[in-house]
């Protein structure tokens, strides 16, 4: 049970990571409001 749980968060770790740097390349598509990001989201950058 231990070895499949830690085979699911070894890939939900790789899609969030992916999905931090997709975000953290792209812009928003809201004129209005844009917060500012984290300084922790600086190194998903590319």
């Amino acid at each position: 049970m231990k070895n499949k749980n830690g085979k699911i968060a070894g890939k939900l770790v790789k899609v969030l990571n992916s999905y931090l740097r997709l975000e953290a390349n792209s812009a928003s598509s809201i004129c209005m409001y844009q917060p500012k990001a984290p300084k922790e989201l600086n190194k998903f950058r590319r």
